[in-house]
């Protein structure tokens, strides 16, 4: 293979469209996948579309050993992340997207003539955040969910899968996402409290906010995004889990702060649209691992992220009118 392609899966979630991102401004070529119909899938705006084809493909149904065939290396962040796991069937869902597909993907890489890496995208999920001590990758127990629980059991099976047959790899573990390409999606149904907030706002609804002191790891999906490029270039991977967070707590307070910043309309503590900040998460996410082995380190404020987000739901409402005209 002439030069250097990356498979992208879930290429058009939040996570997976900044990756391919990511990849495509350092002028890398990838080829980018989702379930979702080629027409749903955009590249954000910055995007250089020359270096991306995108191919749709269902990896909890479909094979992908021609996609892996064509790549150099694989960013797998194809995943579920289902609102509530109290269900038989949803949690049987869970398991078949973000486990089941994970054989036949690695045999894929093992059989390929040009593809020896993956870079696996877990979640911070892994861990039990609710209790305030500080957190480092060897502290992960699978959480308390099903979804936290599949993500660990999948970071194992990557890392002794890659160990017995010369496949380099690495999971990744980001905190509270955020910034542009946030949307709602099947897989993906709930968006958090930062997004929920800023579309009320931007509706010109009157929104209060619930929780306000709970406390999460807030980091920019583009800063995350950043972290993934860099482990797809080093010059090797080790095999390791890498948690990426700004290595910080902070109050939703603190959100709602940054985003009454840049809107200028603040929450109304009377209005009967509510967004819950959630459950408090006080745990303290340590970054030190991916810090120390690519010098990744988040840059993006809380302010930026919001501007980031608004300036992408600006941009698709324009391209959906355009669209529609």
């Amino acid at each position: 293979m002439s030069e250097p392609r990356a498979l992208v899966t879930g290429a058009a979630g939040f996570f997976g469209s900044a990756i391919v991102r990511a990849l495509a401004l350092d002028g890398i070529r990838v080829l980018a996948t989702d379930r979702v119909d080629g027409s749903a899938f955009a590249p954000r705006e910055d995007v250089p579309t020359e270096l991306v084809e995108y191919i749709a493909r269902d990896v909890a149904r479909e094979p992908l050993d021609d996609l892996v065939a064509d790549a150099t290396a694989v960013v797998h962040a194809a995943a579920l992340t289902p609102v509530d796991e109290s269900h038989g069937e949803i949690g049987d869902a869970l398991l078949a997207v973000n486990l089941a597909p994970l054989a036949p993907l690695l045999r894929a890489i093992r059989t390929s003539p040009h593809c020896r890496r993956l870079v696996f995208v877990s979640s911070a999920g892994v861990f039990d955040q609710r209790q305030a001590r500080v957190l480092g990758e060897d502290d992960a127990d699978g959480g308390s969910s099903l979804y936290g629980a599949a993500k660990l059991a999948a970071e194992i099976l990557v890392r002794r899968y890659g160990s017995l047959y010369g496949i380099e790899t690495a999971s990744v573990r980001p905190t509270s996402l955020f910034g542009a390409g946030e949307l709602p999606r099947s897989s993906r149904p709930r968006t958090t409290a930062l997004a929920r907030l800023v579309e009320h706002l931007r509706r010109g609804e009157q929104v209060s906010v619930r929780n306000e002191q709970s406390r999460a790891d807030w980091l920019s999906v583009d800063d995350a995004a950043e972290a993934v490029r860099l482990l797809c270039v080093a010059p090797a991977l080790d095999g390791r889990s890498y948690n990426l967070s700004s290595g910080v707590t902070r109050p939703f307070a603190d959100v709602a702060a940054a985003v009454v910043q840049v809107m200028g309309r603040p929450p109304d503590a009377n209005a009967s649209t509510v967004v819950d900040a959630g459950e408090d998460r006080p745990a303290v996410i340590a970054n030190t691992r991916i810090v120390e082995a690519i010098g990744w380190g988040p840059k993006r404020t809380l302010e930026d992220g919001v501007r980031d987000l608004l300036a992408f739901l600006g941009n698709l409402e324009s391209a959906t009118a355009g669209a529609s005209g």
